[in-house]
């Protein structure tokens, strides 16, 4: 029984058709803002002033019972139940308190910062939109150990360009190219039948018949 093995090798290899995406620091890049040091500087000032109420709300709530430890050996029974219950309320509305101003600084960062936050997005949107990229990925967040530089751009500087005011080029520069790795070695396809090595280029479509019975190609010319 004959068969014949097909052996298709395409070179380049799949290069030229990966997808091409973008690369950035997040945080770097919402550095570089031209508000962020300022609206940095007004909630480390809220930061601020929240402390210092908390740390008055904690003066307050020690003076009080500092006061209760005093009197309390000499409170009657009604005023010390009452003294108890309202040092325990004061307790319970300092730890409400506190979880308040914890939330209420969390949306103060983020109503201060949304602004920042989406022009970030704008400016690499419209990055990706103007050179054809089909994402780009915040290395930060994303933890990626390694992006091959041949089919990524870093968006970085254009970005920082671009929130400045400055005009961003028309397209980016491209990714530098690794040069193929020329190699004269044979191919060898796992197959379970006989095959023939052969030392034709590999760029081009190679169509060897086999008889099963032998090793050598059938109708091969007589030497």
């Amino acid at each position: 029984m004959r068969k014949f093995i097909l052996l298709i090798i395409f070179l380049p290899l799949m290069a030229s058709a990966q997808t091409k995406f973008g690369y950035f620091n997040y945080n770097e890049l919402l550095k570089q803002h031209p508000q962020y040091a300022t609206i940095q500087a007004d909630y480390d000032s809220l930061v601020t002033r929240c402390e210092i109420e908390i740390e008055r709300n904690e003066q307050e709530l020690t003076r009080s019972y500092v006061a209760f430890l005093n009197g309390q050996q000499t409170f009657p029974e009604p005023i010390l139940r009452k003294r108890q219950k309202e040092l325990q309320e004061l307790v319970d509305n300092s730890v409400k308190f506190r979880e308040e101003l914890k939330t209420w600084l969390v949306e103060a960062h983020d109503s201060l910062f949304a602004q920042l936050h989406a022009t970030v997005d704008d400016v690499v949107a419209r990055i990706c939109l103007q050179n054809n990229l089909a994402y780009a990925v915040d290395l930060e967040s994303a933890g990626y150990k390694f992006i091959n530089p041949s089919y990524a751009y870093d968006i970085t500087e254009v970005a920082i360009q671009m929130m400045n005011g400055v005009e961003a080029p028309a397209n980016l520069a491209e990714p530098k190219q690794k040069e193929p790795v020329a190699t004269d070695m044979p191919v060898t396809v796992a197959t379970d039948k006989p095959y023939i090595a052969t030392d034709m280029p590999l760029n081009t479509v190679t169509a060897v018949e086999c008889d099963e019975k032998t090793e050598n190609p059938i109708n091969s010319p007589t030497e």
